[in-house]
């Protein structure tokens, strides 16, 4: 414990791609820093940017889009006929140093030293973050404290645990954006506070990027022990791809009753649990239960997760609705007799009650129109 202690100290404070990942990135950066200064005066950038970031338009069409274009420009190259060409001989070879990076020497995802946001480096990042950051206005996000006065200490260590996943988790983003409106009511934890992912998202082409640009890392209890013993708080979406898949418009079902690992962590470290509801967030696309026995199968026995939605017009972006990003009161837990101790069962147990209970007055609080339907 004291080694892994110790290793942070050696760390920067934000992290920086590696150079095949810079070189997938800049093209994208570039087209974004383009569509900035275009889209912002015509009023269209939100829309742009959520058309390209919304729901899972990157988690699926990218990847896709990616292998597609390798495949092409494989039977395109004439490889197979021994002709020269520079794609053949250049391209190639990146594109394959690039993939062996993802899947076999890839450990961005697991650096949990430095799993701060990324900062841009120069004038096409930094316009091209403005064309990120422009869908964080399309739909309007407030964030409610439980009270007026307020506080999280920057020095202390949160758990922040949010639901529900929804189609596209907008509330995740108030967590690791500068200036959002959690920065505003809580200054100093951003920056502070490191995302949880799924392993698989740091296996996809340009989107691994994105999490890692924002601060995320590798999900597994693992990592999440090591970013805590760093000092580090964490950011977790408990229902994860189970919950996106109840995602219903007009009714908020959390995936909670089975999910103690979240409790787990806090209580070996010590860490306040904070429980965090995003209202409105389910009602941001249309879902449809076509097939649904078929998807969760695949959900549960793959972990692939196939919800079936759209946003206005069919497309990715969502309906603009409103969202109340409901920030409860810490739940402090017992300072542990040894950091990262597993913790009692019972004691686990005890504090699973605590945070469901907690919970539900949060939402019965501020939402009238729907009940909290916990599974």
């Amino acid at each position: 414990m004291a080694d892994d202690i110790a290793t942070c100290n050696k760390f920067p404070p934000h992290r920086n791609l590696p150079f095949l990942s810079s070189m997938l990135v800049f093209p994208l950066n570039l087209l974004c820093a383009i569509l900035h200064v275009f889209a912002k005066p015509l009023g269209i950038e939100p829309v742009l940017s959520l058309l390209i970031t919304g729901g899972f338009f990157a988690l699926s069409i990218v990847p896709v889009a990616f292998y597609a274009l390798v495949f092409h420009a494989i039977e395109q190259s004439g490889i197979y006929q021994g002709e020269f060409h520079l794609v053949t001989y250049v391209g190639l070879p990146l594109v394959v140093l690039y993939i062996i990076q993802i899947l076999v020497l890839d450990n961005d995802h697991r650096c949990v030293e430095n799993a701060s946001p990324i900062l841009p480096n120069n004038f096409i990042e930094r316009t091209a973050d403005k064309f990120y950051l422009a869908g964080l206005d399309y739909n309007p996000i407030q964030c409610t404290p439980w009270s007026l006065d307020a506080k999280l200490s920057p020095s202390r260590q949160y758990i922040f645990a949010v639901h529900p996943h929804g189609i596209h988790c907008m509330p995740l983003s108030q967590f690791t954006s500068y200036g959002s409106n959690f920065d505003k009511k809580f200054p100093g934890l951003v920056g502070r506070i490191t995302g949880l992912a799924a392993t698989v998202m740091f296996k996809l082409p340009l989107v691994r990027e994105i999490f890692i640009k924002w601060g995320y890392i590798d999900a597994s209890r693992k990592y999440a022990n090591k970013a805590l013993l760093c000092g580090r708080s964490i950011l977790v979406c408990t229902g994860g791809e189970e919950e996106s898949m109840y995602t219903t418009g007009g009714r908020d079902i959390v995936v909670l009753k089975k999910r103690k690992g979240f409790i787990r962590l806090a209580l070996s470290h010590g860490a306040d649990i904070v429980p965090v509801f995003g209202v409105g967030n389910t009602d941001t696309y249309r879902t449809y239960d076509f097939m649904t026995k078929q998807r969760m199968w695949l959900q549960k026995n793959l972990s692939l997760a196939v919800p079936i939605f759209h946003g206005r017009l069919f497309t990715p972006l969502p309906y603009k609705v409103p969202i109340n990003v409901l920030i409860g009161e810490p739940i402090k837990t017992p300072a542990p007799k040894v950091k990262g101790e597993r913790p009692d069962d019972n004691l686990v147990n005890e504090y699973h009650g605590k945070y469901i209970s907690a919970l539900k007055k949060l939402h019965a609080k501020h939402v009238t129109d729907r009940v909290l339907e916990i599974r």
